[in-house]
């Protein structure tokens, strides 16, 4: 299912793809729940749930990934800026993102 259809935003110098997504997600009042990036060994933000869906929920491999142009970046999501015009989409996999065609 789709929690939020693609919309744009303005973006800010300096703006990650987390400040987006935590834009989006306060606007349209969707539940989110996230790790800071302090207390966690990867130095980024990391995305525990999104409208009560969270990591594990489906199975061991199951949790969010974030795609900017249909493609998935290998850090963090407030390690990412994106440009003006990208298209980022947070997707939910089950399977350690195989079953949305990413290849490690």
């Amino acid at each position: 299912g789709v929690i939020l259809e693609m919309e744009r935003y303005v973006l800010s110098e300096g703006d990650t793809v987390f400040d987006l997504l935590d834009r989006a997600v306060r606007h349209h009042r969707i539940q989110m729940e996230f790790q800071r990036s302090d207390l966690n060994i990867y130095n980024s933000v990391y995305i525990e749930g999104i409208n009560y869906l969270y990591e594990f929920s489906c199975g061991p491999l199951s949790g969010w990934m974030y795609a900017v142009n249909g493609e998935f970046p290998s850090y963090g999501v407030s390690l990412y800026e994106p440009k003006d015009g990208d298209e980022i989409a947070f997707l939910y996999t089950c399977n350690l993102g195989r079953d949305l065609g990413y290849e490690f």
